[in-house]
């Protein structure tokens, strides 16, 4: 061997070279077990970076699968809203559901949030929850509504008022309805369409309970009247027939319980007249 090559010296380690700078004098006396050892050893390096190869074309693969649906999802006009279905609403009229959700046709499902859709209707005072439900196939949403009931109506200022039995402000009419009991003796001070009624003094959270307590009581749909110029004197006209003194505001929820029990009596028959009061609390006295 010339001068030039004196420097590499090859030997069989395992089926491949080793240069001079990998021989140590130890390999020329390694056992045959030895060799064999070191021979696993490298197939084993071998196949961990062929798994290793491998993984990495597999998740390569399947970032540009998820890359390719997303794109599709997303970015194509495949997934955008077709059809919109509305259920569950009474006082809310289809035509006005089907306005106020015109814009979302066309717009993508998956891009166009809950929310958004929810927000959309609430802008309807009528309208107290949505439940949003999203199709794939064919795309499209159905919404189910949750209404406010009307539960009375306030005078104030020569305007009429429907308002929800914890005061949301639904509507605003010409002349009452019949069919909703008046409130009389309170004074507004903010009655926005949408929002909560803001009444003068203390005499919005005596309201409040009274209404929440008749339409559970379900006494609701025949009360004419509810007077609270005085918290100390309020007043019902219960079915044209029957005037309820209630008393002040205390105990207001148990006075209107005892009324129920008290109507339901024989001797508060459809056909008695008179006063029921309820000023005392835990009694109803029927004067005829």
């Amino acid at each position: 061997m010339d001068k030039k090559n004196n420097n590499i010296r090859l030997v069989k380690n395992g089926g491949r070279r080793v240069t001079g700078s990998d021989y140590t004098p130890e390999n020329d006396e390694l056992s045959g077990s030895e060799l064999l050892k070191r021979k696993i050893s490298y197939q084993k390096r071998q196949k961990e970076r062929r798994i290793q190869k491998k993984r990495r074309r597999t998740f390569l693969v399947i970032v540009a699968c998820i890359i390719i649906v997303l794109i599709l999802l997303f970015l194509t006009p495949i997934f955008n809203i077709r059809t919109i279905s509305v259920d569950g609403n009474e006082a809310v009229s289809d035509e006005q559901i089907v306005e106020r959700l015109r814009p979302l046709i066309g717009q993508n499902l998956l891009r166009t949030g809950n929310g958004k859709i929810e927000n959309m209707l609430k802008e309807i005072s009528y309208i107290q929850d949505v439940n949003v439900q999203k199709r794939l196939f064919p795309p499209s949403v159905e919404l189910t509504v949750t209404e406010y009931s009307p539960a009375a109506v306030i005078r104030s200022g020569g305007k009429n008022y429907v308002i929800s039995s914890n005061l949301r402000v639904l509507d605003e009419l010409q002349t009452s309805t019949g069919s909703l009991p008046v409130i009389t003796g309170v004074e507004i001070e903010r009655a926005d369409i949408g929002y909560d009624c803001e009444i003068k003094s203390d005499k919005g959270g005596t309201l409040r309970i009274m209404l929440q307590t008749l339409e559970k009581t379900e006494l609701i749909h025949n009360v004419n009247e509810i007077n609270i110029t005085s918290l100390t004197a309020i007043t019902m006209n219960y079915d044209d027939r029957l005037t309820v003194q209630c008393g002040s505001q205390l105990d207001m929820e148990m006075k209107i319980r005892m009324f129920r029990e008290a109507v339901t009596r024989e001797e508060l028959s459809n056909n008695a007249h008179g006063t029921v009061d309820l000023s005392e609390t835990g009694n109803a006295i029927y004067i005829p």
